[in-house]
């Protein structure tokens, strides 16, 4: 009986199968021909944004195709996706289209997008946050712990995006030879065991810029545009003079490279990439700004009405002081020229008036004040002393002098209209629209 038994069962078994075969095998495979869905408002957008003007390709929804199936990785939020691509197009497509033209992403953009909603792990402990593969497509990941308004998360993410666009643009066409010569014997496989601080003592601006000169060259340039100027130049700052001097080298070498193969002006670029990030998460100037050796910025200078940009307020504040000190009795005729904010001391600045006097000779008046800041970051002037010069003028300014003392500011970013320059100002606290800036320097 039980050799009967299998014996039905496997004939069973076998029509089952027959009747598969005799199945209609013309009907459609499912996702052969590729999944097609409704296009809702975020693909509209997407294709408006980037596939139409840039031919680039933004794929957010699930596909196993994309990725190491050796990896555990999830799907991005479809809430993440815009406001991280708001800040792909704003802070890297936008000013390199403004610096050289829209033509140049056409160019030498990956064609290809991939989103992915968590970090993907790597076995020796460090983690993934975007890859490019022969400039066709970039994956980036940990989507889903993004955040517009989060400084630290969209310089990482953007950081990561003008990486893999470096090597795509050193790849078509390579940076100087005598790169790799300024720190040979720094490259090491094994950078992901190293410190941050031995990096910077080697002349390196990360630890992953120890992996290799490629990768060295990518981190250097992505670096300095997501960390703009100020930040930039206080991570330097903090290095030893050896390394300082490596690093100085290769920024030159990145600049020169810009600009004499894609006729690009650094700096410029990096201007307009930290203005975009600004717009959405902005960077407290005052960080980088004041008394103290980890700070690399001392003083403002050139503060002037006549700077194209100052607020209409503040032009008329400077106008009236410039009124006021040319009608100063005795020996009329002083010129205000600008004046400047040099920080001395901790919570302390110095107002500097720069003026010639009515024989045209250069003259300045010091006015001290003590600062104080309140909880929601308003710092406010409090005079505590003044020099002689300024005894003598400090009547005919009070325009100026009444504009600090009575009022209360904000730090904020400035560029000049053609991104060349950027200065850190003051806002008034209760009003946007009244501000003035300066160059910031030492």
């Amino acid at each position: 009986m039980k050799n009967i038994y299998i014996l039905t069962f496997a004939v069973l078994l076998f029509a089952g199968l027959s009747c598969k075969k005799s199945e209609n095998l013309n009907r459609e495979i499912v996702g052969l021909g590729g999944d097609t869905w409704e296009q809702g408002t975020l693909d509209q957008w997407l294709n408006v944004n980037f596939t139409q003007p840039y031919n680039i390709s933004v794929k957010y929804r699930w596909d196993g195709t994309e990725y190491d199936n050796a990896k555990t990785l999830i799907p991005p939020r479809i809430e993440r996706v815009q406001p991280l691509m708001e800040m792909v197009r704003a802070a890297w497509i936008d000013p390199y289209a403004a610096q050289v033209g829209e033509n140049f992403i056409k160019k030498y953009a990956p064609k290809n997008y991939v989103l992915v909603g968590s970090l993907q792990y790597n076995p020796g402990g460090s983690v993934t946050l975007g890859e490019a593969e022969g400039g066709i497509k970039v994956t980036l990941f940990n989507v889903n712990n993004f955040s517009k308004t989060d400084r630290a998360i969209a310089k990482r993410v953007l950081k990561t995006i003008h990486h893999e666009f470096t090597h795509i643009l050193h790849q078509t066409i390579s940076y100087q030879k005598e790169f790799p010569q300024v720190t040979p014997a720094g490259y090491t496989a094994d950078w992901n065991n190293t410190t941050l601080a031995t990096a910077y003592a080697g002349g390196f601006i990360s630890q992953y810029a120890q992996a290799a000169p490629n990768e060295d060259f990518a981190e250097m340039t992505s670096i300095m545009l997501t960390e703009g100027k100020a930040g930039y130049e206080a991570i330097v700052k903090g290095m030893t003079a050896t390394a300082q001097t490596s690093i100085r080298m290769k920024e030159d070498m990145v600049v020169t490279y810009f600009k004499q193969t894609y006729g690009i002006d650094f700096y410029t670029l990096q201007n307009r990439v930290q203005a975009a990030l600004n717009q959405s998460s902005p960077s407290q100037p005052n960080t980088y700004l004041g008394f103290g050796t980890t700070l690399p910025y001392t003083a403002l200078h050139g503060i002037s009405g006549d700077v194209a940009g100052q607020s209409a307020d503040f032009v008329t504040v400077f106008n009236a002081a410039k009124t006021g000190l040319a009608a100063l009795n005795p020996s009329p005729g002083r010129v205000l020229l600008n004046f400047s904010l040099l920080y001395t001391a901790a919570n302390q600045v110095t107002l500097r008036i720069n003026y010639n006097n009515a024989a045209g000779a250069s003259v300045v008046a010091n006015f001290t004040y003590n600062l104080s800041t309140d909880a929601n970051g308003a710092v406010s002037f409090v005079l505590s002393a003044s020099d002689a010069n300024a005894v003598v003028i400090a009547p005919s300014i009070t325009a100026l002098t009444n504009y600090l003392t009575q009022n209360k500011f904000v730090y904020k970013w400035y560029y000049s209209s053609d991104f060349k320059s950027e200065y850190i100002g003051l806002q008034k606290s209760t009003d946007a629209n009244s501000y003035f800036f300066g160059v910031y320097g030492n």
